[in-house]
């Protein structure tokens, strides 16, 4: 994997990792601290072939922070170790930096596809979750037969298409499975809330095709770490709650993020 060197961010080490011309368009050159560090990041990208989002300065003294698309590593700048795990800070309540700073990216990834959510909002809104959803899932049903408790309680819901079948047929990759046919014919009503509030009546709904981001949103909840529906996460990508739960406890845990 080649990085792109002008998308890193700068570190603190009075030295930057482009090598591109300055303003002035003269050649910049590397500093040996630099020219060790650029070595430590191109073995990590060897030895860890993951999409890197960022390279930033780490809490920890001596390292680098690598947030990839699966997770954030932290390197010694000298190339020697990598490790993956949480870094919490030495006080009280043990914060998790590893997990506010992936929270942080899993933000903006949820962001990027938030208006292609059907969403049911919540009139005194005090909090947002996305649930990954499909129409074949039965504890998905459950939860949708509650969600005006949720709007209730302040929480407005976003639902994410999540077929469980996967987006594309494992036989022939040319064609959708059913799973998506069915999400597909929710999110391309005329009206997508009916659809999805007939849907989980087990109402049969009519064949609707149109350009949709269901692929996309797939993809998202994949890289969240989705592995089956319903899948609650905060609107900032913090994971709430795997499978069905009862309302009580799903707004105990919302609020337990905030």
């Amino acid at each position: 994997m080649k990085l792109n060197m002008k998308n890193m961010v700068t570190l603190a080490l009075s030295v930057t990792f482009s090598l591109a011309a300055n303003a002035e368009g003269v050649k910049v050159e590397k500093s040996q601290a630099e020219i060790v560090l650029q070595a430590a990041i191109d073995n990590f990208t060897k030895l860890v072939p993951i999409p890197i989002v960022a390279i930033e300065e780490s809490p920890l003294p001596n390292m680098v922070q690598v947030v990839t698309e699966k997770g954030v590593f932290y390197a010694t700048k000298d190339g020697k170790y990598i490790v993956a795990g949480n870094v919490h800070e030495a006080k009280e309540g043990l914060p998790n930096l590893t997990k506010a700073r992936l929270a942080k990216e899993n933000g903006k990834k949820i962001a990027e596809l938030k208006e292609s959510f059907i969403t049911y909002k919540a009139e005194n809104e005090t909090s947002e979750i996305v649930v990954f959803y499909d129409t074949s899932c039965p504890y998905c049903t459950k939860f949708h037969n509650e969600v005006d408790d949720f709007n209730q309680a302040g929480v407005t819901v976003h639902y994410a298409a999540w077929p469980r079948q996967g987006v594309y047929n494992q036989q022939n990759k040319a064609q959708y499975t059913g799973a998506y046919y069915k999400l597909e014919n929710v999110w391309c009503a005329e009206n997508p809330k009916a659809a999805l509030d007939a849907a989980a009546h087990r109402a049969n709904i009519p064949r609707s095709t149109c350009e949709n981001t269901i692929p996309e949103q797939f993809a998202l909840g994949l890289s969240l770490g989705v592995s089956g529906t319903p899948a609650v996460f905060s609107i900032d990508g913090q994971l709430v709650q795997r499978g069905y739960a009862p309302v009580d406890d799903l707004i105990k845990n919302i609020r337990g993020l905030n």
